[in-house]
């Protein structure tokens, strides 16, 4: 090139290094930019996915945990389990992890106790049953000859002997009556009898002493006096001094009680013994169902005054038939609610005993099934439904937010029987059931609807109803006859346990 009339030489080298060093620029920002757009939220996506694994597992290990304390009655127990609110730390690892720009964002949740819905969520259940009743009990009679079969333990059975008059008690020809009951395996028999003590009469005997005369045999000479022999006769005689009533009992191929008096020196009127007090050992092997059979052993009529003496027996039952309801139960629930940045948002929850999951779309599925379950037994036309409401206290509550690993501390503070009666096996406490959760968030109750249809349908429950209300799912099952006025023919096994938790952590949020 002639420039100003000089020849200049251009040198082009300089300029190709620097469009190389720029276009390697490139590659490492388009290199850098395809990890951050692709590689970092795959790797945090990963992340979050293990953490909710983990989460899930926790809340298994609560469940087992709260189980152990309720099937060991473990009342003033507490457990301890471990939460981890996000993914901080966990799942950072990997040599690129020392640039901040090239590890995916911690996610972060939070631990809650009785806040998923404004109102609580309760149980409630209403039936006709055998209810057990401090103060009002089924009672059935029965009487000399007339077989009766219990259905299940009775809390008495009282043994009747009516209408003793005074000259049932004179000394000179006392009456002795008897009932015997017997049931499997045992006999118990009531007495009306005389308390007779051995005695001894003795007189004198006189004898003329001429001609060498002796005492007759069995008789023992005193002495003589005025030639007359005294001779002394012992006659042995009985007692009479006051009636009883008895209890004899015999069990276990052999007699364990004997003339025991239940009623010392009895009057006129009437007495019931009681054969189901514990000192007679008779409730320790009753069993059920069972047949009882009332029969006249001993009877000697006082043809003087012509006894009118009578018996029967009664059986007292601890429960009424009658229409039940349940005050609703606060189920309480414990959350956890991921804050997640690539995975969607996920809430597991534990609640009456079940451990569930909730989606960013606001379907809710268990993935423990709750403690309430059902099951048919055709061979006895009898359905079965076990229900242990194992319910977090309505008073507890707490919040705890933000990354780092929380404790909660879990205390079961009481067991208690739901009133059903207990009665023997195969047979039922109940003629129709209706069984209700209630709660406002109505994924919830769809979930629940579900659950009632699916786990009826897989145990082969007959004639039973699931549906939905405005605030409440349910299922209704009316057992094997269909009639709900019919048979006790569902056998309900119900409890409520109750824990108190509270949540321990350092994280962002604190109530």
């Amino acid at each position: 090139m002639i420039h100003g009339g000089l020849a200049v030489t251009r040198n082009e080298r300089a300029l190709s290094e620097v469009v190389g060093f720029v276009l390697i620029l490139g590659i490492i920002t388009a290199a850098f930019s395809l990890y951050l757009v692709y590689g970092v939220p795959a790797q945090g996506r990963e992340n979050e996915i293990l953490h909710m694994n983990d989460v899930k597992d926790q809340f298994v290990t609560y469940k087992l945990s709260l189980d152990s304390l309720f099937n060991n009655n473990k009342v003033g127990t507490s457990v301890s389990n471990s939460f981890t609110l996000g993914t901080s730390g966990g799942y950072t690892q990997g040599s690129n992890s020392i640039i901040p720009i090239l590890s995916p964002v911690s996610s972060s949740g939070v631990i809650a106790i009785n806040q998923r819905t404004p109102t609580p969520e309760t149980l409630g259940i209403s039936s006709y049953s055998r209810i057990v009743n401090s103060t009002v009990h089924n009672t059935s009679p029965f009487t000399l000859g007339s077989p009766l079969i219990i259905q299940a333990i009775p809390q008495h059975i009282y043994i009747n002997i009516s209408n003793i008059q005074p000259a049932d008690l004179q000394s000179q020809t006392p009456t002795v009556y008897g009932l015997q009951i017997t049931g499997t395996g045992w006999t118990a028999t009531v007495n009306l009898s005389p308390r007779i003590a051995p005695s001894q009469i003795y007189t004198i005997t006189t004898l003329s002493s001429a001609g060498g005369a002796q005492c007759p045999p069995g008789t023992q000479q005193t002495g003589t006096s005025g030639g007359m022999l005294y001779c002394l006769n012992t006659v042995q005689g009985a007692l009479y001094n006051g009636t009883d009533i008895s209890i004899s009992v015999f069990k276990n191929n052999g007699s364990t009680i004997q003339s025991l008096p239940a009623y010392k020196s009895i009057t006129s009127g009437s007495y019931a013994v009681d054969i189901m007090d514990p000192a007679y050992g008779i409730s320790s092997i009753m069993q059920s169902p069972d047949n009882l059979t009332l029969s006249k052993t001993l009877y000697t009529y006082n043809t003087t005054t012509g006894s009118q003496i009578t018996g029967s027996g009664t059986v007292v039952y601890s429960y009424s038939e009658s229409a039940y309801t349940m005050s609703p139960l606060p189920l309480g629930s414990l959350e956890y609610r991921a804050k997640n940045n690539y995975w969607i948002p996920q809430t597991y929850y534990y609640q009456t005993g079940g451990v569930f999951l909730e989606q960013s779309d606001g379907n809710i599925t268990w993935k423990l099934p709750p403690e309430i379950s059902f099951s048919n037994d055709p061979s006895h036309n009898l359905v079965t439904v076990n229900i242990n409401a194992l319910t977090l206290d309505n008073s507890s509550s707490g919040m705890v937010g933000g990354n780092s690993p929380v404790q909660v501390k879990t205390t079961l503070d009481s067991i208690t029987p739901l009133p059903f009666a207990t009665v023997a096996q195969g047979t039922g406490n109940t003629k129709w059931i209706r069984i209700a959760v209630n709660t406002t968030d109505d994924k919830a109750r769809e979930m629940w609807r579900n659950y009632f249809n699916y786990t009826a349908m897989a145990a082969g429950i007959p004639n039973t109803q699931v549906g939905t209300g405005s605030t409440e799912s349910y299922i209704v099952i009316n057992g094997p006859d269909a009639d709900p006025n019919g048979a006790f023919d569902i056998n309900v096994i119900a409890s409520n346990a109750t824990y108190v938790p509270s949540v321990h952590g350092v994280g962002g949020i604190l109530q």
